[in-house]
């Protein structure tokens, strides 16, 4: 069996939107590693498997409609989160139409959130939640022909109406995967500006958070894992899943031989245990790549910070969502103004950079002065990154719900929007365009600011690297 993984370019007439993060368009291309350790499964199965990801390799619609003419694939593959749900249902009907033989399997998010939206014909299947093992056993039974019945953590048509497989299990063992098969990307097309140093790629330590903020869209892989949780267990967010700090060396390692220079992590949370980052920091110091990753405000210590360091970590993103106690309890984000001033202080006395993600209208409590009062304390704080975005209710969350209940979508209900420039919800303090003008205003006072601009400039090592950074900052202002 042949499989294809497909990233189609935009077809909805939007811009690249990122399926990694799953909730913007993309600032700058990151690897998704998800889908790479899917690929990866499939290849330790014996697969024939391919990755094809048109935007990357700056290839349009004539590129895409000209590649699915010529190939011979049996299986496809499109990682779905919500902002690309037309662009890949508009797809599907070009594989359909020029290989009416071949199966679509669509998974990530958005088909986890609503399978049967995806079932458009008798050969198109969803692959729920974590997607590995599901998709493994889904490709071997297609390979004995259509299957009866869906397998676990699989929804299909069966007789013309859709039919679920039971739950999948979590993966108790995320060691027992394979590394992702960065093998099939064109690595030196992805670059990460806060990190400037190629080649570049991305990794994870974990799945999952177990904190239970309402606007929460965790990174596209533990938002389906999420989803899938919550239909089988009334509501409840899956337990965190970690991989040993072993694992991540060895990861690591084969990074460094493979000639990485620096890594993302994906991790909504980096920081879970101490001592395992102080285990993990201890290996990753000796390949000497450098990183970035995320972490609770309330989970920064002075020895974990200080290992992070000394390991080679670049940033660390915090998410402050806001400056206003009131807001941060409105939204159950379980955090003190005090734990992110605290945090900020150790990051920044260890040489590492960081960066705070603000959620502007994630509650009714937001007005314009709270807006202002966030960037007061950014520039209090000293703070080196910002990344202001405008709370979008995503499918799935407690948001979404409160959005519906209160009256507060502009058109009605959810639809696909850029975070940075487009607001689709109305609170009772402020209008859609007061949201987007707050926001613009914030991120021209800062990435516009001259110790921002000197601070960062002389990081950069080429005019490479420096067009990079320049072209990110420009899709987040313009």
């Amino acid at each position: 069996m042949k499989v294809t993984f497909l990233t189609p370019p935009p077809l909805d007439g939007n811009r690249v939107a990122d399926r990694v993060a799953g909730c913007a368009y993309g600032l700058y291309p990151v690897p998704n590693v998800f889908e790479l350790t899917v690929a990866a499964v499939l290849e330790r199965d014996g697969r024939d498997v391919r990755y094809e990801n048109f935007p990357i390799q700056n290839e349009g619609v004539s590129e895409f409609d000209r590649f699915i003419a010529n190939d011979d694939s049996d299986l496809y593959a499109l990682y779905t989160v919500n902002l690309t749900r037309e662009t890949d249902k508009r797809a599907t009907k070009k594989i359909q139409a020029a290989r009416p033989g071949a199966g679509i399997v669509f998974y990530g998010p958005s088909p986890t959130y609503n399978p049967d939206e995806f079932l458009i014909s008798e050969n198109c299947y969803v692959v729920r939640g974590e997607p590995e093992l599901s998709f493994a056993d889904l490709a071997n039974a297609l390979s004995r022909g259509v299957p009866s019945d869906p397998p676990a953590g699989v929804t299909m048509l069966r007789a013309g109406a859709p039919a679920s497989g039971p739950e999948r299990p979590l993966i108790d063992d995320l060691d027992s995967l394979p590394f992702p098969a960065r093998h099939l990307v064109q690595r030196d097309s992805y670059y990460n500006p806060k990190l400037g140093v190629k080649p570049f790629t991305a990794a994870y330590a974990s799945r999952n958070c177990r904190f239970k903020c309402v606007y929460c869209v965790p990174c596209s892989l533990s938002f389906a894992r999420e989803l899938e949780n919550r239909r089988w267990h009334d509501g409840r967010k899956p337990p965190v899943g970690v991989r040993s700090a072993k694992n991540v060396i060895a990861e690591f390692e084969k990074l460094k031989s493979d000639g990485y220079r620096s890594v993302l992590f994906l991790d909504d949370q980096f920081i879970w245990d101490e001592q395992r980052t102080l285990d993990m920091c201890d290996g990753i110091a000796r390949t000497g790549i450098i990183w970035g990753c995320a972490s609770r405000a309330d989970f920064i210590t002075e020895r974990a910070v200080a290992a992070m360091a000394a390991a080679g970590c670049r940033f660390i993103d915090i998410g402050a969502e806001s400056f206003d106690q009131r807001i941060l309890d409105d939204v159950r984000k379980g955090l003190k103004i005090e734990a992110v001033e605290n945090a900020v202080k150790i990051i920044r006395k260890h040489g590492i950079d960081a960066k705070l993600n603000i959620l502007v209208g994630c509650s009714a409590l937001e007005s314009k002065e709270t807006i202002r009062a966030n960037r007061r304390m950014i520039k209090k704080l000293k703070v080196d990154q910002v990344m202001y975005n405008i709370a979008n209710p995503f499918p799935g969350t407690d948001l979404y719900e409160i959005a519906r209940r209160d009256g507060w979508f502009v058109d009605g209900d959810y639809r696909p929007s850029d975070v940075q420039k487009e607001a689709i919800i109305r609170l009772p303090n402020l209008e859609p365009d007061e949201l987007v003008n707050e926001v613009r205003r914030a991120n021209m006072a800062f990435f516009l600011s001259p110790r921002f601009i000197f601070r960062h400039i002389f990081r950069f090592r080429s005019l490479s690297d420096i067009a990079d950074a320049f072209r990110a900052l420009k899709r987040k202002l313009f």
